[in-house]
């Protein structure tokens, strides 16, 4: 075994020839035409003899259908020219997903792989003239299964090698045989939503330690029709297979075998039961034989798993860089896996054999591809990792008979490390306008970078960070125990003040609050990077169980309503509850999160961590503390006294303003205007939401921003966002009014709009405006704009979003009208007892102060909890 070393060849006579010094058989060829010609694969003709093989993006969407980045990259494997794409993994079921991002072929996501489908064929016929054969995976995750944040192992056996690696006891569960049976049916009627997409053929995955291919390694599964005997091991794999082939008679069945594991037996497959560093294919091709005969007309063969290995290779040094090290020369590695596949192929000529393993030598890969199949080792060769870094690989092969050395895979793991940092992986070093922010994201999360990061923070004193939080967190505490490795407690810091950290950690306006003040920033232009930090360790909390409400084992007998389950109404209900209260929260929605969960963009609030973190807080709760009620207004027929009859013993109204202002009354508003809640409420729902036409969106705080934004990665034509005061007076956050400029986002300052122009069907037509200038100042500390006569014309746009400042809508204000309003029409509270003008009612959040961020608005919900319990303690 030769030591390991970096590439450094720069002919390819320096190849052959350390091919050779290493005591290596490897076949080379410099006649690369063999690589254009087809091969039959069923009922279909491949183009040519290049494969794109499965690589997970990890970027599919919350419902398991591609996402514009998974488009984007089968778009360019299309056009690359490789005859064959074999699509990623896909999951079955959603327990099979080993990410919460990985694809996931159902009813409700068939239509967008087909559509990934047609515009992949598009791509290819556009760039190259040829039809790719197009296979999808399907696949179970098994032992990696990971559907949402945790791990939730589902198992075949136990593994004195695999079990500790995954922290598995031994009395964790194996799936039952009745599962089994079950999952059968689910990979059949993936299946058939396959062919509807219109893929040739699905991969049954039998691969790199997922569930079938544990299934094979299955020796100790004991009384189990699915272990023990080679006939038993292979069943899964070969029913699913016979009621695929029944169930759609036009698509055709193949797979991606593991054909050597390299785990010792008995809990390998493939392996000598001497010594797992040899492969033993005696029962490999036994199955294939069998396969041979049920109909499969090829198999893409790989061997062991490319991501771990327990016997081979230890990790890269330094630990910015993914992957591991093997301890041998990674010619050998390529030539034992070359060597595998050719004795597949040998015993099985008439099957079309796809090998693997080429992309380690970069530019030199075409010319082992072309001696591969001239020599009949394989008839198709495919690159994985390579793919990722250069998709069209195959046409500059067929066209220009070579491969770019600067375009090739480097072989630095990075997409390997985007994924274990659960990121969207794809090519660092090759697409780094993409996925260079991805993985430095990924690696800014790992614990030794975090623990590193919490370490320089300075401890001041009187810290600067603290006193420019609402919500008032110990910053510097919380830095020192995530320094220390005390997370636990560094949790406990954040959730005393701050009863959602991970939420506010995703959309807290750092830069202008603890980070902006952050004394080490003035110093060395590095502030600590308080809000990364802080969604570490509450997304550690939650995955370790530890955001529990402490709910002490007394109930005092008081009842409290909170109205609003928004960052306010939860904050209260968490402190209420943690004093012994018993609460009953109540929304007009249909879950909790309120504005914060239902109308700020997903890219910047996450779905998954909000419901995760808010669940994980209060599901432990006792009905009998905590009731929620789901879908119920306050109105004329359920009124604040209705509420009082009930035996409450106070009120919390938390609930939000509503809408934004009108450019125009109401009943002139034309077709085509929204109210920017409204719409962005809507495309939160509707992800799949296309925006067509020109957009203006009226408004200059965060809500525009997000509208703006959101219109422009929707695909609107174009989007102007209209403010009839400059830059400087815009309300917006700085990131967020950057995150709309990078995003294209056209700025029209000192623009006021002053109508709508409608067809004579009332649909908008276009928005009129008219030229501003700054006059003074105003009541609101900024330069008041003054419109400039002459200067009014009109922009046609299809769709116009106002978000002209919130305000409590019209129902609202009925509810509320027995309580006083301030001059601003928001509620009226004592600054020390957040107690309205009626008895045992009050308030706190966007009622009280407007609508400002959501940390104020849980350090408001607080502060008004700790008021009732001391209002209630009094009798």
């Amino acid at each position: 075994m030769a030591q390991h070393a970096t590439f450094h060849y720069k002919t390819l006579d320096e190849v052959k020839a350390h091919v050779e010094a290493l005591g290596l058989d490897l076949p080379f060829s410099t006649d690369l035409a063999i690589l254009g010609t087809p091969v039959s694969f069923g009922g279909r003709s491949i183009p040519n003899r290049l494969a794109c093989h499965p690589m997970e993006g990890c970027d599919g969407r919350g419902n398991g259908g591609p996402s514009d980045l998974t488009l984007r990259r089968y778009k360019r494997f299309g056009a690359g020219g490789a005859g064959l794409i074999w699509g990623e993994a896909t999951a079955v079921v959603r327990e099979a997903r080993a990410n919460p991002r990985q694809l996931w072929l159902h009813d409700e996501t068939v239509a967008d792989f087909k559509t990934m489908v047609d515009e992949t064929r598009a791509a290819a016929q556009n760039s190259i003239g040829h039809d790719p054969y197009f296979v999808i995976q399907l696949t179970h995750s098994g032992r990696y299964s990971r559907p949402g944040k945790k791990p939730a192992p589902i198992i075949a056996h136990h593994s004195d090698i695999l079990d500790p690696r995954h922290n598995l006891p031994k009395d964790y569960p194996l799936i039952t045989d009745e599962a089994l049976d079950a999952l059968q049916e689910d990979y059949v009627r993936a299946a058939q939503l396959a062919y509807q997409a219109g893929f040739d053929a699905v991969d049954i995955k039998a691969c790199h330690r997922y569930l079938i291919s544990e299934l094979l390694a299955s020796h100790t599964r004991e009384n189990s029709r699915y272990g023990g005997s080679f006939e038993n091991r292979i069943r899964f794999l070969t029913d699913t297979v016979k009621k695929v082939q029944q169930a759609v008679p036009g698509l055709e069945v193949t797979s991606r075998l593991n054909v050597y594991d390299a785990i010792a037996y008995p809990f390998g497959w493939g392996v000598d039961r001497d010594d797992y560093r040899q492969a033993d294919l005696t029962e490999p091709l036994q199955l294939i034989s069998l396969l041979d005969e049920i109909g499969y007309h090829g198999l893409n063969i790989t061997i062991a798993n490319p991501y771990f290995n327990p016997h081979y290779g230890r990790p890269f040094d330094r630990p910015s860089i993914g992957g591991y090290i093997p301890e041998e020369h990674p010619l050998e590695g390529m030539a034992r896996l070359l060597h595998i596949v050719k004795q597949v192929q040998d015993a099985f000529p008439g099957l079309v054999i796809v090998g693997t393993g080429y992309s380690w030598l970069r530019q030199f890969t075409p010319y082992l591809a072309a001696g591969a199949v001239e020599q009949g080792w394989n008839q198709i060769a495919g690159l994985g990792r390579g793919a990722f870094a250069y998709p069209d690989f195959a046409k500059d092969i067929l066209l220009h008979g070579e491969m770019d050395p600067l375009k090739v895979c480097v072989s630095c793991s990075s997409c390997t490390q985007i994924m274990r940092d659960k990121g969207q992986a794809g090519c660092v070093i090759r697409d780094s306008e993409i996925y260079s922010d991805i993985y430095w994201e990924g690696r800014q999360n790992d614990t030794a970078t975090i623990r590193q990061e919490a370490s320089q923070c300075l401890q001041c004193v009187e810290p600067t960070c603290t006193a420019h939080c609402p919500a008032g967190i110990d910053i510097p505490a919380f830095l020192r125990h995530v320094a220390d490795g005390n997370d636990r407690d560094a949790y406990r810091v954040l959730r005393q003040a701050n009863v959602l950290p991970e939420i506010c950690g995703f959309i807290c306006p750092v830069e202008v609050q603890c980070q902006g003040h952050c004394i080490k920033g003035y110093m060395d232009k590095h502030a600590m990077p308080v809000a990364r930090i802080q969604r570490f360790i509450a997304d550690k909390a939650v995955q370790e169980g530890w955001t529990a409400i402490n709910i002490p084992p007394y109930v005092t007998g008081k009842r409290v309503a909170v109205i609003g389950a928004g960052p306010a109404g939860l904050s209260g209900a968490a402190h209420l509850l943690e004093q012994g209260h018993e609460v009953v929260v109540i929304d007009r929605g249909s879950y909790a999160g309120g504005k914060a969960a239902s109308v700020i963009p997903h890219n910047r609030l996450p779905r998954e961590e909000t419901k995760e973190e808010i669940h994980a807080i209060f599901r432990p709760i006792s009905t009998e503390r905590l009731e929620w009620r789901w879908d119920t207004s306050l109105g004329p027929d359920y009124t604040l006294d209705d509420v009082l009859s009930e035996g409450f013993d106070a009120i919390l109204l938390a609930f939000g303003l509503g809408n934004t202002g009108s450019l125009v009354h109401a009943d002139a508003q034309p077709e085509g205007v929204m109210d920017a809640l409204a719409f962005l409420e809507h495309m939160n729902r509707n992800e799949d939401h296309v925006v067509h036409g020109k957009v203006a969106v009226i408004g200059g705080g965060n809500t525009a921003m997000d509208a703006a934004t959101l219109a422009q990665e929707r695909g609107a034509e174009d989007v102007y966002l209209i403010y009839r005061r400059s830059f400087e007076e815009m309300p917006a956050w700085p990131v967020e009014l950057n995150r709309a400029i990078q995003k294209g986002v056209h700025f029209l300052v000192l623009t006021q709009p002053v109508g709508y122009v409608t067809s004579e069907t009332g649909r908008l037509n276009a928005i009129q405006v008219v030229r501003t200038e700054l006059g003074p100042k105003d009541g609101t500390g900024r330069r008041r704009p003054i419109e400039l006569p002459g200067t009014e014309h009109a922009i046609p746009v299809s769709l116009v979003v106002e978000a002209i400042g919130e305000q409590m809508t019209k129902e609202a204000m009925a509810v509320l009208a027995s309580i006083d309003m301030t001059r601003n029409h928001l509620v009226k509270v004592d600054p020390d007892t957040w107690m309205t003008s009626r008895e045992r009612i009050f308030a706190a959040g966007d009622l009280v102060n407007g609508g400002t961020t959501v940390a104020q608005a849980i350090a408001e919900g607080k502060k008004a909890a700790a008021a009732i319990h001391a209002c209630l303690s009094q009798g």
